[in-house]
């Protein structure tokens, strides 16, 4: 029976998952190409300034527990942050542009700090970057899109048909826990890994 209800949980989120991007594939596309655009002008940045190089407080070694707390609880706040900001920005068609270019501007930060970690740290940073904070911060960049686009439609449709808002916030709280997982999954990766990163904000 409780595999059944499971089952059945996992369709309906299925389906309205599919359904919300469907409604919404025109910002998703949008928002998408805006911040691979940024992604690429942080690698230009970076790559067109070779003699770059991070100052300590800006580098984070992963090889202690404490540093791996402290860059996950980090990470947590901003994420939160940009979250909630979102929110904010979704309240008016007007400033949609603005949900948009904080999203971009993480993406920036995230191409710049690839370039970074390659020109700086060799093989290793090499390694760390493609096989570790690549996936795990284009994973969270994308949860970022689809947040802004899902938010930005329920946001209009409340206006429009005086719905509640308890919806928003489940979706809120539901976007938050999935990149807290992928905060965790990533931390865990760099302890492990005793990795020297960048830390992406």
């Amino acid at each position: 029976m409780q595999s059944y209800k499971a089952k059945s949980l996992f369709s309906r989120f299925k389906l309205g998952f599919a359904s919300q991007c469907s409604q919404t594939k025109g910002r998703i596309i949008v928002a998408a190409v805006i911040v691979l655009l940024c992604f690429i002008a942080g690698i230009i940045v970076c790559a067109s300034t070779p003699d770059f190089y991070p100052a300590d407080e800006y580098i984070l070694d992963f090889s202690g527990v404490q540093s791996g707390f402290g860059a996950f609880f980090s990470r947590g706040f901003s994420i939160t942050v940009i979250l909630s900001v979102t929110f904010v920005f979704s309240l008016t068609v007007w400033t949609f542009p603005l949900a948009v270019l904080i999203i971009g501007f993480r993406g920036y930060l995230l191409g710049f700090n690839i370039c970074v970690l390659c020109a700086n740290f060799g093989l290793s940073g090499l390694l760390d970057a493609v096989l570790i904070v690549l996936p795990c911060q284009l994973c969270m960049l994308l949860c970022f899109v689809l947040y802004f686009a899902f938010i930005t439609k329920a946001c209009q449709n409340c206006k429009k048909f005086g719905s509640s808002g308890s919806g928003r916030g489940k979706m809120f709280l539901l976007f938050l826990l999935v990149l807290m997982l992928l905060n965790l999954v990533e931390t865990l990766l760099l302890a492990i890994f005793s990795s020297k990163v960048i830390l992406v904000i």
